[in-house]
């Protein structure tokens, strides 16, 4: 977040010295952070998130946080994405500016009828990066552009803005930015995973008043350009174990009264021949026992935790028979380097019955921290 003030403090004093009549000062623009896009009833629906940098620099060196940054929603119809804009620019107090759009919040709908529109809006636009955060929501999307953060930090420490950090280490539904996105979007095997928000106040207050936290409830599904459905948590259970970035698993066993932490998985897909193809999967990983209230035996902790992924593997490949997505993507292994073996509808024929075997192998060590 540091890191957009200071370019455009640098820019601004680069106008400034080079005498550029034509440079506009920052506080002469509105800059514009998240892009929200709904579609109802044959119009689109834009809104906007802009915060006053400003006062963020002015909270960021502040000792303490009296106050927080205040935070403009702009909203307008039209029959395009663009006409939609045009409006909210038009009827502005200050001119808008996309240069610094960190991430775009889709509705539902959008997804389900309008995403041709979407991607089409998105290589059109010069000033919108390919390197933005990509969201969806079933919510109402203003509410989720004016999530809170903590201690009256502004919306840019959000998970809106900053997933990566809050996410990085244990989180397995996957938040990616744009660019990954579109290089998959017209592949024909595979899905891709948009994640779903949703505000939340059960969890956290500050001075006895519920804070509203956008947080993650699940994935809306695109295969092969298609929209496949909304998928809650529980169901993608299984990308964890097949995820590059998850780097520490959290998992409790035995009813909560044994936690361990996994580290690093490694998943291995092999392809069996047949007439269609078929899979063996391996999940191997080091996991540090970090609680075990009742000294239950490592051996019998190792046979459980086996157990529990393997079936969190089983629920993600039922949930994808169910919507007819590969959601662990597998197939992509086949199309990649088999497809001289297989036509593409026979790799995409990819159901529970695929999976031939399931292997997983847990090596447990006590954390040197441990107490009985």
């Amino acid at each position: 977040m540091k890191k957009i003030l200071l370019i455009i403090m640098i820019s601004s004093q680069i106008f400034f010295l080079t005498g550029c009549w034509g440079a506009k000062e920052i506080q002469s623009q509105t800059y514009i952070t998240a892009l929200g896009l709904d579609y109802a009833e044959g119009e689109f629906i834009a809104y906007i998130q802009a915060l006053n940098f400003a006062n963020i620099a002015n909270q960021e060196g502040a000792s303490s946080l009296q106050q927080a940054s205040p935070i403009l929603i702009g909203e307008a119809k039209g029959k395009t994405i663009q006409a939609a804009l045009s409006k909210l620019e038009q009827k502005s107090a200050l001119p808008l500016y996309y240069g610094h759009v960190e991430s775009i919040l889709l509705s539902e709908n959008l997804i389900k009828e309008q995403m041709k529109s979407v991607i089409e809006f998105i290589g059109q636009n010069s000033l919108l990066r390919y390197n933005i955060w990509l969201f969806g929501t079933e919510q109402d999307i203003k509410q989720i552009l004016t999530s809170e953060s903590f201690f009256n930090f502004p919306s840019l420490y959000t998970i809106i803005h900053n997933p990566k950090t809050l996410t990085e280490n244990n989180f397995f539904i996957p938040i990616e930015k744009y660019n990954k996105f579109i290089s998959t979007y017209s592949q024909p095997v595979g899905t891709q995973i948009i994640p779903s928000l949703e505000m939340n106040k059960t969890h956290y207050s500050e001075d006895e008043e519920k804070k509203n936290i956008a947080v993650v409830t699940g994935g809306f599904v695109i295969s092969q350009k298609q929209y496949k459905g909304w998928v809650n948590k529980k169901d993608l259970v299984g990308l964890k174990w097949f995820s590059k970035k998850a780097t520490n698993i959290p998992l409790s066993l035995f009813e909560e009264k044994v936690s361990v932490i996994i580290q690093k998985p490694k998943k291995t897909i092999e392809v069996v021949n047949g007439y269609k193809p078929s899979y063996h999967l391996i999940v191997k990983a080091n996991a540090v026992l970090i609680q075990n209230e009742e000294d239950i035996s490592i051996d019998k902790i190792k046979k459980v935790l086996e157990k529990k992924i393997k079936r969190e593997i089983l629920k993600t490949m039922e949930k994808s028979e169910e919507i007819n997505a590969d959601l662990l993507n597998i197939s992509e292994k086949t199309y990649r380097y088999h497809l001289k073996k297989w036509d593409v509808s026979a790799i995409n024929s990819i159901d529970k019955e695929s999976i031939e075997h399931i292997e997983v192998k847990i090596h447990i060590e006590q954390n040197i921290n441990y107490k009985h």
